[in-house]
């Protein structure tokens, strides 16, 4: 969103809160990243059961997540060209762990900003009802499979155009899907590799399978709830706030995705300040907030 919409209060509070290097970006990646280490270690030392490692790897991938959604907007750094490399750093170490390559992620979830609920969204697959986000999700991990192989995206789109969609590619646009190729050739090779050395198992059982389950997890509360119905597409409306208990730390404070789409510099743990702060501005503008711990209670509309 240009600077030139804001109002000299969003103005001064998006740059107030944007501002600083994001440590707490970084070492939610490192903490991650331990997570993940310490339950391959307690699954090997026979101190966890293997789908319970799955699990929380899985939960792992969303924060994993937060950290390439921040990088993609410089939030790591802050647009301060001293800490710029930190963006990329950050954000291809974490896409990487989830199979998501990161150059090609960037240009689709900046063009999901500049065409929110449009046509254009190359996330408005999600439109729909909530119950066929699994169909979708199990559809989509056939594609990058089939992207995978050489010749991939043409076969991806032949499946695609037999299910009656257009095309397999976000927004219609097959760099996206090449791009995104050789992350998912990485985790394939990681599989070829593990199976002569007798560990294919734990390979897909806790990184692969959590990699994946991350997306579906993704596609509920990063895409689908925050911008259902997807008939909107004003800055104030395109976007919903959707409040229940506990949901700002398990969410990671995604509840408040509204003000992520009005304030893209602001990163992931200030959204509930920069939402307390201009609270009033989204009532006036029709701002949708919602859910059990929304003050005053309104109802979410889901269908």
């Amino acid at each position: 969103m240009s600077g030139a919409a804001l109002t000299d209060a969003e103005r001064q509070v998006s740059q107030r809160l944007s501002q600083g290097f994001a440590w707490p970006t970084v070492l939610l990646l490192v903490a991650l990243i331990a997570i993940e280490v310490a339950v391959i270690a307690a699954w090997a030392g026979g101190a966890m059961p293997l789908l319970l490692g799955m699990f929380i790897n899985s939960l792992a991938g969303y924060g994993l997540y937060t950290v390439v959604h921040d990088s993609v907007h410089k939030s790591v750094s802050n647009r301060d060209p001293k800490f710029a490399r930190w963006d990329t750093i950050c954000g291809n170490i974490a896409a990487q762990l989830i199979l998501l390559n990161f150059a090609g992620h960037r240009s689709s979830h900046l063009r999901h900003h500049a065409h929110t609920n449009t046509d254009r969204d190359p996330d408005l697959g999600a439109k729909g009802p909530l119950a066929a986000l699994p169909i979708k999700w199990l559809i989509s991990n056939v594609v990058l499979l089939l992207v995978a192989l050489p010749g991939g995206v043409h076969l991806a789109n032949s499946l695609m155009r037999r299910l009656g969609a257009s095309k397999a590619s976000e927004g219609g646009d097959d760099s996206l899907l090449a791009a995104q190729r050789w992350a998912v050739r990485v985790g394939v090779l990681a599989v070829l590799i593990s199976i002569p050395l007798g560990v294919v198992v734990p390979v897909v059982v806790l990184w692969i399978i959590p990699a994946r389950l991350t997306f579906l997890y993704l596609a509920i509360f990063f895409a689908w709830l925050p911008h259902f119905p997807y008939e909107h597409t004003d800055r104030f409306r395109n976007t919903r706030i959707t409040l229940f208990p506990g949901s700002t730390w398990v969410l990671l404070q995604q509840d408040r995705h509204l003000i992520h789409h009005l304030y893209p510099s602001i990163p992931w743990y200030r959204y509930r300040a920069a939402h307390r702060e201009l609270a009033s501005l989204l009532r006036e503008r029709g701002a949708v907030v919602a859910g059990p711990s929304s003050d005053p209670r309104v109802r979410v509309q889901l269908r």
